[in-house]
């Protein structure tokens, strides 16, 4: 994903990066485990890494955990400036 540094935001872990394209904007999301879905989405001013620790907790449990990062957060595109 050009516009961020991968070092920083995506972490090797026990899960997976995606890149998911919405309304011509792409989002990053981790996602973790299968099973049924659960979605977390952060808080200002954080990205997905708040949940790294539920993402395992969820997916250990039989769950499809997908933390996704906000527009204009991580490694998400950021809102046109102007």
């Amino acid at each position: 994903m050009p516009g961020h540094n991968s070092s920083v935001v995506e972490v090797d872990g026990p899960w997976v990066h995606r890149a998911v394209s919405a309304g011509g904007t792409r989002f990053h999301v981790v996602e973790a485990g299968e099973g049924p879905l659960v979605l977390l989405l952060h808080g200002f001013p954080e990205f997905w890494w708040s949940w790294h620790n539920q993402l395992v907790s969820l997916s250990d449990a039989g769950y499809r955990a997908v933390a996704v990062d906000l527009r204009g957060y991580g490694a998400s595109d950021k809102p046109p400036r102007g």
